[in-house]
């Protein structure tokens, strides 16, 4: 189709979608009079989406010849078309398009400024530098605020220089988003001038400060930031926490590490716990394993969490160690932690605290002796079943019940009327809920225990299995003396049977 042809059809159209087809069919028409009618039908356009086909089209085949159109499409009402329009001056690279650009800026809403940002550094690539700088002066807040990112994505020693004097401009923002420009580009030498800032009276300022010390990797960084551990903000502390990991990264010793880690200060410590759990420091394992002694909860779980980071998925020796230390706080949380991360071996000793004196071990012991363990353990773990010692027997029940499988749970039955009350009340809720227990005589027989909370167990374990077989010993049972146990049955009778008094 030559240009005449092209011409005809396209004013003969009268919809959008029609002249959108027809832009779409035509070849390269590239003289100065489709030019000249191209220019003239984009301004006269009043469909959005026929103006953006007119600036692809141009934009495609004739960048050089219709800048022009192209600065006017940045003005345009329709965002795609702005858009379009400034990608494709971004890649045309043109001197004349780059004050245009930067003016856009200057809208504090502008939906495109990414795309605005990328193509004035494809223009400053070129050598337009200066213009850029010289324009910090002339646009308004909006402008000042976005040219230190155009800069630092140019990356030359004329921008970085000009960002290091925008660092002390009066509007935090300039003086942040400088800091983030500068944050890959900056030497190490002149690190200084950001750990300056740390004291910046504008948090994000000194957040920003922050983040960028992690990049420069500046050793001088250390111990300005070390400081900032006992800071009253948490998310200063924690941006603090991961730039001085990254620094550490690159030093051999973490003395001053320690020293913040047995401060007076338990704000600080308590970071730099977290600090040597991110270093991943194996020569902290005995200060974690101490720290299990502090009367402080919160020392005590993130020492433990800091000694998963540093195991790597393998126990310490010194874990081991630890559960046969004195304190039961060390031994609970050795504990705990060969549970999360130990193997059968290792989780094999944990079957010696299941006699611990301690209530709280035992119950750590059998938390993780209840994750994943193999059948040796649970073959040892039923042997404990014919203990003499109480706290034993119990602490086993336990075990079985949290593995939760119907084999195990069976192999408490023969406990059902043991003398204990706990565990006979423990068994009976355990087996309830089960539905394949045929033999529901020991749950029967229970009904008439002398002890209220062994009659409320039976009868809430007779309404889990829903034995129809149970209905008339619980009937029998709505007289007991005790309002609880009443209730219990009550209800166990109205799982089984909502019309049990009926078919009674």
């Amino acid at each position: 189709m030559n240009f005449p042809e092209f011409r005809e059809e396209y004013l003969k159209a009268t919809t959008p979608e029609e002249k959108i087809r027809i832009l779409n069919a035509v070849g390269n028409l590239n003289d100065n009079e489709s030019l000249t009618f191209f220019s003239k039908q984009y301004k006269i356009e009043s469909d959005g989406r026929v103006r953006a086909e007119i600036v692809k089209y141009l934009s495609n085949n004739v960048p050089e010849s219709s800048k022009s159109i192209l600065i006017k499409a940045l003005s345009d009402n329709s965002i795609e078309v702005r858009k379009m329009a400034v990608v494709a001056l971004g890649k045309e690279k043109s001197h004349t398009s780059l004050i245009p650009l930067l003016e856009m800026l200057s809208n504090p809403s502008l939906e495109i400024r990414d795309s605005v940002i990328n193509s004035v550094v494809n223009i400053g690539n070129l050598g337009n530098l200066n213009e850029i700088i010289g324009f910090y002066n002339k646009g308004n807040v909006h402008i000042k605020r976005s040219i230190p990112f155009i800069l630092g994505r140019i990356q030359d020693e004329e921008s970085t220089n000009f960002l290091k004097e925008l660092l002390h401009k009066t509007d935090p923002e300039v003086r942040s988003n400088a800091i983030q420009a500068l944050e890959k580009t900056i030497k190490t030498k002149d690190a200084r001038l950001i750990i300056n800032l740390l004291e910046d009276i504008d948090v994000d300022v000194k957040k920003a400060s922050i983040k960028a010390l992690g990049y420069i990797k500046s050793k001088r960084a250390i111990d300005p930031l070390l400081n900032l551990l006992k800071h009253k903000d948490e998310e200063i502390r924690k941006l603090a926490l991961q730039s001085l990991k990254n620094i550490y990264i690159t030093q051999n010793s973490y003395e001053k590490v320690y020293e913040v880690a047995n401060s007076k200060n338990m704000v600080e410590r308590k970071e730099a716990i977290k600090l040597l759990g991110l270093l991943k420091d194996k020569s902290s394992i005995d200060y974690m394993i101490n720290s299990f002694k502090s009367n402080d909860n919160k020392i005590r779980k993130l020492a433990f969490n800091s000694l998963v980071q540093i195991s790597g998925g393998r126990i310490p020796y010194q874990i081991i160690e630890g559960l046969k230390a004195k304190e039961w706080k060390v031994r609970s949380l050795c504990a705990k932690l060969i549970g999360k991360i130990g193997n059968d071996q290792e989780k094999f000793l944990l079957l010696g605290l299941l006699h611990d004196a301690v209530n709280k071990v035992r119950e750590i012991a059998i938390d993780s002796l209840s994750i994943n363990p193999n059948q040796i353990i649970i073959g040892e773990v039923k042997t404990l079943l014919k203990s003499q010692d109480w706290k034993t027997r119990r602490a086993a029940v336990k075990v079985l019940i949290k593995l939760g499988s119907e084999e195990n749970v069976e192999d408490l039955l023969p406990l059902i009327n043991d003398d204990d009350l706990f565990i006979k009340s423990w068994i009976a809720l355990a087996l309830g809920k089960f539905e394949t227990i045929s033999d529901i005589s020991p749950f029967i027989d229970m009904l008439k225990d002398k002890d209220p909370k062994i009659r409320i167990a039976s009868a809430k374990a007779l309404g889990q299995m829903g034995n129809r077989e149970a209905l008339k010993a619980l009937s029998n049972s709505l007289w007991d003396d005790n309002w609880d146990v009443r209730k219990e049955v009550e209800g166990a009778l109205n799982k089984i049977d909502p019309n049990w008094l009926k078919n009674l």
